[in-house]
């Protein structure tokens, strides 16, 4: 371990996930640092359609990072990732693919089929069962809490979309482009918890003319791998800031 981690660990930290590699960095038989991911495809890893990339999936690329930070600690990472989810779904996993598990950490990763199928308006009641998880999984065990917000999706039709998705084009764009996302993605910054924020780094790139679509792995709605490591430098900015 390198002296400036060294020093950053000495101190007891009022977070669970620090602690927790403190004390497996100075004692090799302490259990493993948990990291639980919960949320959608992305989070499962899906990439191009009916394609899975776990060794690019953000929560892998997250563990990588942080095993070259804290070489003297071990990190297992459990994907509690479920393809087509929204956040109702992960609340009735909550239980029984987080909690039993005792993580240090759990990300939470939802939002892009919540607007699919919602709109600005209900937005509001995302975050309200967003908070609601929040305080369920701290008042269970105390486990420090990142949420993501969601990539991008598509802005105009492209050659990755596949055949199956083409008549679904029209609403993908319109939940981008008609302000619905966005609602969703401010309701999770509106959250009780840190916020590694990955659609605000998505919409600086279009701000600055990149077509976002073509970073996207099936032309909708899953990131590329090198869109993954932007999600795990945004969290790993968040672990970070709370030395």
């Amino acid at each position: 371990m390198s002296d400036e981690t060294d020093s950053a660990m000495k101190e007891k930290s009022e977070h669970r996930f620090l602690n927790r590699i403190a004390e497996k960095s100075g004692n090799a038989s302490a259990a493993p640092v948990l990291i639980v991911a919960l949320g959608d495809s992305v989070t499962q890893g899906c990439a191009a359609d009916g394609v899975m990339d776990p060794e690019h999936v953000y929560h892998n690329e997250l563990k990588k990072m942080l095993e070259k930070r804290f070489p003297n600690s071990v990190f297992s990472v459990i994907n509690a990732g479920c393809s087509g989810e929204s956040l109702p779904g992960g609340v009735a996993r909550l239980e029984r693919d987080v909690l039993r598990h005792d993580p240090d950490l759990v990300i939470v990763g939802y939002g892009l089929n919540d607007a699919c199928a919602g709109t600005a308006d209900s937005a509001s009641d995302f975050g309200a069962l967003l908070s609601s998880m929040v305080k369920k999984i701290r008042e269970s065990n105390g486990a420090d809490v990142i949420l993501l917000t969601p990539n991008m999706m598509i802005t105009h039709d492209n050659p990755a979309v596949a055949e199956k998705w083409r008549k679904s084009v029209g609403l993908f764009i319109g939940k981008q482009t008609d302000g619905t996302l966005d609602a969703y993605a401010a309701e999770i910054r509106r959250a009780d918890a840190d916020v590694a924020d990955v659609y605000a780094e998505w919409k600086r790139m279009e701000n600055c003319r990149v077509d976002t679509t073509l970073l996207l792995s099936n032309g909708i709605n899953h990131p590329n791998a090198d869109m993954h490591r932007m999600a795990a430098e945004k969290i790993m900015e968040v672990v970070e800031g709370w030395k």
